[in-house]
């Protein structure tokens, strides 16, 4: 042992210096990395919990407001103006096929009771029902986790009042939604073992079901653990505690919808540290592989990883910006170790993969999937700003609503699979006659719009005339069916915003507009081209 501590020749002091060096250094990193790292990963965790309950704040919170426009819109509709239950009740039935977020919509008199519901439960009272005197007093609401009367499980309520057209309150509309709804919505952030994410309203009874426990539709139990409490008092510590379970972990919270939920985000200690002591592992396999290797090896092998690792990491980089189709050049890996060469090829098919599914997500959000025309929301949060933009460009903009005629008697008559094949028989003709300047996109049901930017009344008149001509004289046929066709539209047109107007809801105005336009086309007949006399905000 003695003689070995005292080499004799410069190759051996060499190699045992070295050796040394790299195990005392090894040591040094691997002690302070522990030491560091530990508190780098829990901070990272906590940093990464609170990025993703931001965003999912963000989609929460929009989920929200257009629930509660969903029954805003329904509350202005013709048909419930006019109390006409039987036309209320298509409606809902319609609105529930195609947008499934509401379990069940139902229609409540001035003296809390239901006459029109979708599942059919009627003379239901829920005049004792908080949403009930708040729509007496003209507000819209949502209310806290109840058990639905009708259906006896767990739901959220969102309602608005309803009036008559003299403007006299007559009762309001209910759509229920089941936690289930948005429980895919916020158990879509669940990875790993133990990440957990679930959402509490202000008392603590779960609106989405945490992950580790069975049920709570039929009995929800209240929820308290130190993460409620420091949520109460605003705490910001970052300390691990013990989770509903009784495990230790760390998480982070976030308040929505006006503090009436709570989203919170946990993961377990003891999965957090796993990968370090994993990590830690692998430093001490290459600290002690080192020692045995020559210092010319060494040398070689961390020119052949580190340039490598390089592109990668420039690669991540240059993905983080945006680049979501960037490739790595194969040829840097030549002479890389063949784990590092499957990591490029892993690299650059998952970089490609990306891209396509950033791409599918992008267009999802915005083209509606039967028809491949723009969808209302895209028309809703883009299109009143390049109505905007093209109004103080000096240029007249006008909005077409058209609605397929009879298009019910499609359906009852032929069936939904042939009622879809019309609708994309419309919205070719649509795409056809559009281009350029001319939105078309998909309204709702059988209902189509068109945004004609700089195109004037004038215009946009002979737009629509050329649509409804064309729809008339193309009639669906497929397989021996031919249907004829025929739509209504309606039309509203600006060309210039009024001092003293919402800008924000110049579209919305339009809109309204143009549906007033498209109610009068089917009351004088159908088939026809309606023009609203004022248009809104016209200068």
């Amino acid at each position: 042992m003695i003689h070995f501590m005292r080499p004799r020749t410069v190759k051996q002091r060499f190699r045992l210096w070295i050796a040394l060096a790299i195990l005392m250094l090894g040591l040094s990193i691997n002690i302070a990395f522990y030491i560091l790292y530990q508190q780098e990963i829990q901070a990272e965790e906590l940093h990464n919990l609170s990025d993703k309950l931001n965003l999912q704040t963000l989609f929460i919170e929009r989920w929200v407001q257009e629930r509660t426009l969903d029954m805003r819109l329904f509350a202005e509709d013709d048909a419930v103006r006019k109390l006409n239950k039987p036309l209320m009740e298509e409606i809902f039935r319609d609105f529930t096929v195609l947008q499934r977020e509401f379990s069940s919509l139902s229609y409540v008199n001035a003296d809390g009771v239901t006459e029109v519901d979708t599942n059919s439960a009627t003379g239901v009272k829920v005049n004792e029902r908080d949403y009930y005197w708040a729509a007496k007093q003209g507000k819209s609401s949502m209310s806290d986790v109840i058990i639905g009367k009708a259906s006896g499980e767990p739901v959220i309520i969102f309602s608005a009042p309803t009036y008559d057209q003299e403007g006299r309150w007559t009762g309001l509309l209910l759509g229920s939604v089941k936690l289930e709804t948005i429980q895919r919505v916020v158990s879509s952030l669940n990875s790993g073992e133990t990440a957990d994410f679930y959402l509490l309203d202000r008392v603590g009874v779960p609106v989405t079901k945490p992950r580790f426990i069975d049920d709570i539709r039929s009995n929800p139990r209240q929820i308290s653990t130190e993460i409620t409490r420091r949520a109460a008092v605003q705490s910001v510590s970052k300390e691990a505690y013990a989770n509903y379970k009784g495990d230790s972990v760390f998480g982070s919270y976030q308040w929505i919808a006006g503090h009436r939920w709570l989203l919170v985000g946990e993961v377990s200690k003891k999965e957090l540290y796993a990968n370090l002591y994993r990590l830690m592992f692998v430093f001490i396999a290459i600290t002690l592989a080192t020692l045995i290797l020559s210092f010319s090896g060494i040398v070689v092998l961390t020119r052949r990883i580190e340039r490598p690792l390089e592109f990668l990491l420039q690669g991540t980089r240059i993905i983080k910006e945006g680049q979501y189709g960037y490739r790595i050049d194969h040829a840097v890996f030549k002479h890389a170790p063949a784990e590092l060469q499957e990591l490029c090829d892993t690299y650059n098919l998952m970089s490609r993969k990306l891209k396509t599914t950033v791409k599918l997500l992008e267009e999802s959000a915005m083209i509606d999937p039967l028809t491949e025309l723009y969808n209302r929301r895209y028309m809703m949060q883009n299109g009143n700003h390049r109505l905007l933009r093209a109004l103080e460009a000096g240029d007249p903009c006008s909005v077409l609503l058209i609605d397929i005629d009879y298009f019910k008697q499609v359906n009852d008559t032929h069936g939904h699979l042939i009622g879809d094949r019309v609708l994309r028989h419309v919205a070719g003709v649509l795409q056809r006659q559009t281009g350029g300047d001319e939105l078309a996109a998909r309204y709702g049901g059988e209902e189509f719009m068109v945004l004609a930017l700089r195109l004037g009344a004038v215009q946009a008149g002979a737009l629509a005339e050329t649509i409804r001509r064309t729809v008339a004289a193309e009639p669906y046929e497929a397989n021996g069916i031919r249907i004829a066709l025929t739509v209504s539209i309606g039309g509203a047109a600006c060309t210039g915003l009024d001092e003293g107007a919402d800008a924000k809801l110049l579209l919305e105005q339009m809109i309204e507009e143009g549906d007033k336009a498209l109610y009068r086309a089917k009351q004088l007949g159908r088939n026809r081209v309606e023009w609203e006399s004022s248009p809104p905000g016209d200068g």
